[in-house]
C-alpha cells in the first residue's frame, strides 16, 4: 500500500515539475512586470520627495528674500539716519589761470564753496552755502523750504538766490562758461542774492507753469543802492513777480520761458531825491536731447534780456547833483554743444550797457571748450574779446584767456540745472 502511495506521489511531483517547466516563460514575464511596477512606485515616491523638497526650498527662499529685504531696508534707514542728524556736506573748489593782453597774468582763486543740506522734518528742509574767496568768507545762502503746504504752494525764507531770471540763480562754478556776463553783473547785481521770503504756486495745468511772489530787503549780491543791514520803510523793499513755464516741442526738444519783474517803490540816491526802480527780464532756454543717444549729447541755447529803469544821480558842470531817469537794455546769449560724456563746446555773446550812461556799453565774444574728466572734476578753456566803452581803465579790454579748474568733493548740488 505504501509502495502504491509512493508511486502516486512521485508521479504527482513529476507532473507538477513538468507543469512548472512548461509555464516558466509566463512566470518570468509576470515577475518582470511586477518589478517594473515596483520600480515605478519607487520613482514616484522619489519624485514626490523631490517636489516636496523643491517646495520647501522655495519657501525658504521666500523667507530669506524677505529677510534680505528687511536687511536692505534697515541698511537704508541706517544710511539715511546720519543725513537727518548730520546733514549732507560737500564742497566745490573753483580756480582760474588768467591772462589779459593789457594787464598780464594772474592765478585767481575764485572760491571754495561749502554746501550743507538736509530734511528738517516732514514739513520742511534746509540748505546753506558758505563761500570763501579772496575777499573773505560769507554766507551766500541759508534758507528753509516748506515741503508739505497745501494747494500746490511752497515757500522759502532766509537768504537765498531770488527767483529772478535763469542765470542769476546759478553759482558761478555752475555756468557753462567761465565768467559771469557783465550784463548780469551791471543790471541785476550778479547773483540774485536776497534776504527775504518767497511763495511759489504750481498751476494745475497740463504743462508746467509756476508763479512766484517775493519780498526782500534788496535784490542782487552787488547791489549797493540799499543797505541790507538797516530797517527801512516798506516802500524801500524790493518786490518780485515771476511766471515760468516749460513744455516739450517734440520727444527730443523742449523750451523753457520765464518773465520776471522786480520793483522797488523808493530808492533814495541822496538826501534830496530818489525814485522807484523797475528791473524786468525775459529768459528763454531751448534744449535738444536726442533720445537715440546718451544723456551726455545734446544742445542748449540760453538767452536773457534785461531792462532797467530808475533815476540816477548826474553831476552837472557847476558841480550840482541832480537825478535823471535812465532806461538801459542789455542781455546775453550762449550755446553749449555736448559732444560726448567728456567734451562740450560753445559760444557766449554779452551786451552790457552802463546803468548811468546807457549809450556806453561793453560787448564781449567768448568761445569756450570744456573737458569733463568726471562728474566731479572739470577743466575749461575760454577766450574772450571785450569791446569796452564803459570803464576808463583799459585793463579789461581786448584779448583775454582763461583756464578754469573746478572740482566737487562729497555731496554738493544745486539741483537739476539741465532739466
Amino acid at each position: 500500500m505504501n509502495s502504491i502511495l509512493a508511486k502516486k506521489g512521485f508521479h504527482a511531483f513529476g507532473y507538477a515539475l513538468f507543469l512548472l517547466l512548461i509555464a516558466q516563460p509566463g512566470f518570468s514575464q509576470v515577475t518582470e512586470i511586477e518589478s517594473l511596477k515596483v520600480l515605478m512606485r519607487d520613482m514616484q515616491q522619489q519624485l514626490q520627495k523631490a517636489l516636496s523638497r523643491i517646495d520647501q526650498l522655495e519657501k525658504e527662499k521666500a523667507v530669506n528674500s524677505a529677510r534680505v529685504g528687511q536687511v536692505e531696508k534697515s541698511v537704508k534707514s541706517v544710511q539715511s539716519a546720519p543725513s537727518i542728524l548730520n546733514p549732507a556736506i560737500g564742497m566745490s573748489i573753483d580756480a582760474t589761470a588768467e591772462h589779459r593782453a593789457k594787464a598780464g597774468g594772474d592765478f585767481n582763486f575764485r572760491s571754495a564753496e561749502l554746501g550743507i543740506s538736509a530734511s528738517i522734518d516732514p514739513y520742511a528742509r534746509g540748505y546753506a552755502f558758505i563761500t570763501g574767496g579772496k575777499e573773505g568768507v560769507e554766507v551766500e545762502e541759508a534758507a528753509m523750504v516748506t515741503t508739505a503746504l497745501p494747494w500746490n504752494l511752497q515757500s522759502r525764507a532766509g537768504r537765498f538766490f531770488a527767483d529772478f531770471g535763469r542765470l542769476a540763480k546759478f553759482h558761478p562754478h555752475e555756468y557753462a562758461f567761465v565768467n559771469t556776463p557783465l550784463s548780469l553783473e551791471r543790471m541785476v547785481g550778479g547773483e540774485s542774492k536776497a534776504d527775504g521770503i518767497e511763495l511759489n504756486y504750481l498751476f494745475p495745468t497740463p504743462f508746467f507753469l509756476r508763479g512766484t511772489m517775493g519780498g526782500y530787503n534788496k535784490l542782487g549780491a552787488e547791489n549797493e543802492r540799499l543797505d541790507n543791514s538797516k530797517s527801512r520803510s516798506w516802500s524801500r523793499f524790493t518786490y518780485l513777480g515771476r511766471l515760468h513755464t516749460y513744455f516739450d516741442l517734440t520727444d527730443n526738444q523742449g523750451i523753457e520761458v520765464g518773465s520776471t519783474l522786480a520793483y522797488t517803490p523808493s530808492v533814495r540816491l541822496s538826501d534830496t531825491f530818489g525814485s522807484d526802480r523797475s528791473l524786468a527780464g525775459v529768459d528763454f532756454t531751448y534744449r535738444y536731447q536726442p533720445l537715440d543717444s546718451t544723456l551726455y549729447q545734446g544742445f542748449i541755447w540760453g538767452t536773457e534780456l534785461f531792462t532797467n529803469s530808475e533815476r540816477r544821480s548826474l553831476e552837472l558842470e557847476d558841480g550840482s547833483i541832480v537825478g535823471k531817469r535812465r532806461r538801459s537794455y542789455g542781455g546775453y546769449t550762449y550755446g553749449d554743444l555736448k559732444l560726448n560724456k567728456n567734451w562740450s563746446t560753445g559760444f557766449l555773446f554779452d551786451y552790457a550797457p552802463s546803468i548811468d550812461a546807457p549809450a556806453k556799453k561793453t560787448k564781449s565774444y567768448s568761445p569756450f571748450l570744456t573737458w569733463n574728466l568726471s562728474e566731479f572734476n572739470r577743466l575749461r578753456f575760454q577766450y574772450s574779446y571785450l569791446d569796452d566803452k564803459v570803464r576808463e581803465a583799459k585793463t579789461e579790454r581786448g584779448n583775454q584767456f582763461f583756464l578754469q579748474w573746478t572740482t566737487v568733493l562729497g555731496s554738493h548740488t544745486h539741483g537739476f540745472r539741465n532739466r
